[in-house]
């Protein structure tokens, strides 16, 4: 039971990634991921060439490795052997943790440190989830503190039970509504 919700969570953040659909994960679609999150947002040059620099690091450190048959791309077989390997490594689960802070200064445009409800919509439209209210939903879940903006140590810290929480927990629904 525990490792079908893994794969469905792989799975997810997958189809979230795929943004032309293609069924293959490649650097190309973190920058069409790039283009939809600049797509909202006032950034100078300065701002996208950093946003599309922590994309690039993104497919480095974590995509690229999974394309063991070394196409150029990530199918979900590939992704999901690969990540089940670091979920079951601890070392290595750092290392996916690591991933979290990234992926806040990614949707953190303006710099300011912190997410209001706006930016979280915002992130969720990107991936193609256009569910306001889910989206409301997880933003309360991870704002801990009820300030109604979410630091980049809330978003690591709820990020961080991704992979390994229960899915009838708030942060199985970090990239959206799981994926059957």
């Amino acid at each position: 039971m525990a490792e079908k919700l893994l794969e469905r969570k792989i799975a997810t953040l997958f189809t979230r990634l795929d943004i032309d659909g293609n069924g293959l994960l490649d650097q190309a679609d973190l920058g069409r991921w790039a283009d939809k999150l600049l797509a909202s947002r006032n950034l100078d040059a300065e701002g996208e060439k950093q946003l599309r620099a922590r994309l690039d690091f993104l497919w480095t450190a974590f995509f690229a490795p999974a394309d063991t048959d070394n196409s150029g791309s990530v199918s979900l077989d590939e992704m999901t052997t690969y990540l089940k390997g670091m979920v079951a490594d601890e070392s290595k689960r750092q290392d996916l943790r690591s991933l979290l802070p990234q992926i806040f200064d990614a949707i953190d445009s303006d710099k300011s440190g912190s997410l209001n409800k706006e930016k979280f919509i915002k992130f969720f439209k990107a991936m193609n989830v256009n569910d306001e209210a889910l989206a409301n939903k997880v933003f309360e879940s991870i704002n801990s503190n009820g300030n109604g903006s979410v630091s980049r140590d809330e978003f690591s810290e709820f990020g961080k039970s991704f992979f390994t929480c229960a899915e009838n927990e708030p942060a199985s629904l970090l990239f959206g509504p799981l994926v059957n």
